[in-house]
């Protein structure tokens, strides 16, 4: 009887690693399959690959991002919304990398106080995040609020000093802002990083 039982314990483990190892296989093959589907554009059939063994593995983190992701690339943001939001829950709201990707439907959206706010739940975690400062100063920029761009601006520029796009917004921060003189040594920063480059030219005339 012992024997017995100890027979069917085994096959009950046996079976369920085989079946362990099944759901891995699948999913390892979906992600392939949908990478290959993603890089000719076929987002529609990558997200369908990878929706064919998602029940399986709801749970899983990658893939509810990379889903998040391939909706954004489809325009379905309002589904990119829902697998990012859902990727960012199954790490416990600590993934700056879920938190960036949610911005990208977001914005497509142009719901801007909800990006903002993301950004700066990013600054909670990371102060020094180079996207979070660059585009959270990038969006005060445009809303012509100088003196915020500003803030998060320098601390790019001072950070990634020969960074183009943080040399070239807080140029114009400080452009606005009415500080010519560091706004031309910044403009001249651009033009060495990107020669000919408009926007910079543009800047450069207008402190002269």
């Amino acid at each position: 009887m012992k024997k017995s039982l100890l027979i069917l314990l085994m096959l009950i483990t046996q079976i369920t690693i085989t079946a362990q190892n099944n759901s891995v296989d699948d999913k390892l093959l979906a992600f392939k399959n949908s990478y290959q589907e993603e890089s000719i554009g076929k987002y529609a059939q990558s997200i369908l690959t990878l929706m064919k063994v998602y029940d399986k593995h709801s749970d899983d983190y990658l893939i509810n991002l990379r889903l998040g992701w391939l909706n954004y690339l489809n325009k379905d943001y309002d589904t990119s919304i829902k697998y990012y939001n859902k990727a960012i829950q199954i790490a416990g709201n600590n993934s700056i990398e879920a938190f960036l990707g949610l911005t990208l439907p977001l914005s497509a959206k142009s719901d801007w106080d909800a990006v903002k706010e993301l950004y700066n739940k990013i600054l909670d975690l990371d102060e020094n995040n180079y996207t979070a400062n660059l585009r959270l100063g990038q969006i005060y920029l445009n809303d012509e609020n100088y003196l915020n761009a500003k803030v998060y601006l320098s601390k790019v520029q001072e950070l990634y000093p020969g960074d183009y796009e943080a040399n070239l917004s807080l140029a114009w921060a400080l452009y606005y802002l009415g500080d010519k003189s560091s706004a031309r040594e910044l403009f001249i920063n651009v033009l060495t990083l990107s020669p000919g480059d408009q926007s910079a030219l543009e800047g450069l005339k207008l402190v002269e």
